[in-house]
């Protein structure tokens, strides 16, 4: 790409449409760089932060339709989000991050202004098992409620986190941890509400508890789950520890469905023990 190009149109005052020496078509975006410009002005790539190319992509075309709709404001947040995310992530972001934040913001923008508020079902587990992108996604409602005056949440957070994992390019291992860590949230609820009373998140055997769950998927997805437990052992667990017992089966069925296979008597055992400190 040439590091001098001319306008062929301005979009608005943080995005071009600017041409090559070979008239070919990009996009650039940098914080007023159509500010005061006319076509066929100059800008060098000191002026700009991001290109797309092609311009007929699909993706493309959907940030053209947007651009017109959107703020300049917005927009320059985006860019500001999508810079920070760069300079954290030890990753490379895919180009239609833009379009699709861009999206996003937009979205959550006017449901906010129509006070609708949309849960983030996974929030947990991006906020564990994400905690670099779920920092950019802090840092970026950090900067919205500073700049637009909204009052946006964590959940919000772990909403521009979602966008930022998608845009990388990571392995399948992170794939799996996100799929895991889903998981365990759910495994997690269903211990919440089978208690049938408000746990203390904050005490170290809610926290032992979380690891335990955490590390008995890992051993499910592994295919390596614990058998050998003695039968008579189970019988006494079982008996001393009744309902963490039968919370423990809950979390085994919901292992059944997701794996094809019910937790062996020494895991659900080992579940029912921890459930058990819980619950005192």
């Amino acid at each position: 790409m040439k590091s001098v190009m001319k306008i062929k149109k301005v979009l608005n005052s943080s995005v071009v449409l600017a041409v090559d020496d070979k008239q070919k078509e990009f996009i650039l975006l940098g914080k007023g760089i159509g500010y005061g410009k006319r076509p066929g002005a100059s800008v060098t790539n000191k002026s700009f932060d991001q290109v797309f190319m092609p311009v007929n992509d699909t993706n493309v075309e959907h940030f053209l339709t947007m651009i017109a709709e959107t703020s300049p404001e917005l927009i320059d947040i985006t860019q500001q989000i999508i810079k920070y995310a760069k300079s954290n992530l030890n990753t490379k972001l895919s180009d239609a991050l833009y379009v699709s934040l861009l999206d996003h913001l937009k979205f959550a923008l006017e449901r906010f202004q129509q006070g609708i508020t949309i849960t983030n079902r996974v929030y947990w587990e991006i906020k564990t098992y994400y905690p670099s992108e779920f920092g950019i996604g802090k840092y970026a409602v950090q900067i919205m409620n500073q700049q637009l005056k909204t009052n946006f949440s964590e959940q919000e957070a772990a909403n521009i986190a979602a966008h930022i994992i998608n845009a990388e390019n990571g392995t399948d291992e992170r794939k799996d941890a996100l799929k895991a860590g889903q998981i365990i949230g759910r495994i997690i609820n269903i211990i919440k509400y089978q208690s049938q009373g408000k746990l203390d998140e904050d005490s170290p055997n809610y926290q032992r508890c979380v690891v335990h769950v955490k590390f008995l998927v890992e051993r499910a997805i592994a295919g390596r789950l614990l058998k050998d437990a003695d039968p008579a052992m189970v019988a006494i667990v079982e008996s001393q520890n009744e309902r963490a017992f039968r919370i423990a089966k809950k979390v085994s069925e919901y292992m059944d469905i997701k794996f094809g296979q019910e937790l062996p008597d020494e895991e659900v055992m080992l579940m029912a023990m921890q459930i058990q400190r819980i619950l005192k």
